[in-house]
């Protein structure tokens, strides 16, 4: 019996943190797939996830009993989208549809998705809700897409490039633009302009070597565009640190040939070090090979 209580006695402290914590799916939002039916409570959070072919990235989810609509982002294999259902909300059978990116019908015109049912709640429930959604953090907007797809799919379509690398960037929506549209970013150590004869437009970027981990903004601009025209955000894509097997320094990017202006710089000085050397050798020799004048002590010149 002691055995028992002692073991009893060891093992609380391991298991109350996880008791405090509750079920490990208890914050994971609820599926809402194509179709469904689902009980829902006010500030409760649901995944709109939509398999290949049931929706398009960049769709509206909207609801009257949503906080906000929500966006369909992709996030490989899946669609998804996070949508939390309003404090406010009253009990009742809603529709959730699905909204075409930039279409401007009306979002109970949209293409039906799902029904939710919100329950009653008093109003500690809705004060409760009302704290839980001020510490909400705000939506992720990254997608993940396929790494075998090109770069990017869409705006917020963010891929890891290593700082130093050359990457390709494609545009599969500016047919007959050859040429014509340059791509600008703080990542970029050249200035790269989309080409081709096709719907698709290419291009290759350098990335700089002296780039600083962390998110890039990428911009589009076509001659068209005034001196004062905003630049609006067209991709974004994340520096990595260099490879360490890769030589990469911001002398070599302006410096291609390998050998950098401070290199160039330190050779010339060498050099110029070692021609003096050798001059000063050379007459060192000679005259040590000079005869002797009479009169004159040896090692010595008249």
């Amino acid at each position: 019996m002691d055995r028992f209580r002692t073991a009893a006695v060891v093992a609380l402290p391991l298991l109350l943190p996880l008791l405090a914590a509750g079920p490990a799916s208890a914050a994971e939002p609820a599926p809402l797939p194509l179709g469904s039916v689902r009980s829902v409570h006010p500030g409760d959070t649901l995944a709109v996830t939509a398999a290949s072919g049931q929706a398009v990235n960049g769709e509206t989810v909207t609801s009257p009993v949503l906080l906000k609509a929500g966006r369909m982002r992709m996030t490989t294999p899946r669609l998804t989208a996070a949508v939390t259902i309003a404090c406010d909300a009253r009990p009742g059978t809603y529709p959730v549809t699905l909204t075409g990116a930039g279409d401007t019908r009306p979002a109970e015109h949209g293409a039906p998705w799902a029904h939710v049912r919100v329950e009653p709640a008093d109003e500690a429930a809705r004060r409760a809700c009302r704290d839980k959604v001020k510490k909400m953090p705000p939506p992720e907007r990254e997608e993940h897409w396929a790494a075998n797809t090109t770069w990017p799919q869409s705006e917020w379509d963010v891929r890891s490039f290593r700082a130093g690398s050359r990457i390709t960037i494609t545009d599969n929506y500016d047919e007959g633009m050859d040429g014509v549209i340059a791509l600008s970013s703080p990542a970029f150590a050249d200035r790269p302009v989309l080409r081709g004869a096709r719907a698709v437009l290419t291009a290759t970027a350098t990335l700089r070597c002296d780039a600083v981990p962390g998110l890039y903004l990428v911009y589009q601009r076509t001659p068209y565009q005034g001196e004062n025209h905003p630049n609006q955000p067209w991709a974004r894509l994340r520096i990595t640190p260099a490879s360490r097997t890769t030589a990469c320094s911001t002398q070599q990017a302006a410096h291609p040939s390998g050998t950098s202006r401070t290199e160039v710089v330190a050779w010339a000085a060498g050099g110029g070090l070692l021609a003096a050397a050798g001059t000063t050798l050379l007459l060192k020799r000679s005259r040590s090979r000079r005869p002797n004048t009479p009169g004159t002590p040896p090692g010595t010149s008249g």
